[in-house]
């Protein structure tokens, strides 16, 4: 799998195959890396677990997102945030994860059901 860095942040490899909690979001918000501006985690379907979280870039935010079925993180969206307000752009994510959590938990019922 190659990782082309512009859409996916390296350190998505990093992170265990697992939902993580809001306490790991805030780690990786707080980051050392000169590149991220900061982190905000979503609740996920569990509680006390983060499925979902915006990555706040330089000019970029990615909604990542959990995928159960592989078992790892991925880059659902990423958005331009430049001409964005911190509100805009929180707002902007929100909406992005909750239309995946809708997604996901009605994948997860057609899972379920299928067993």
């Amino acid at each position: 799998m190659t990782n082309d860095s512009n859409t996916s942040p390296k350190f998505l490899s990093s992170l265990p195959s697992q939902p993580i909690t809001d306490n790991i979001v805030k780690q990786i918000g707080e980051s050392d890396s000169p590149k991220i501006r900061g982190a905000m985690g979503f609740p996920g379907s569990t509680p006390g677990t983060i499925e979902v979280f915006l990555l706040a870039m330089e000019s970029k935010t990615h909604v990542v997102v959990f995928d159960p079925t592989e078992e790892q993180w991925r880059v659902y969206n990423s958005f331009n945030t430049e001409d964005m307000t911190h509100d805009e752009m929180v707002d902007h994510a929100s909406g992005i994860a909750n239309e995946w959590l809708a997604e996901s938990l009605s994948d997860r019922i057609a899972a379920g059901e299928e067993e």
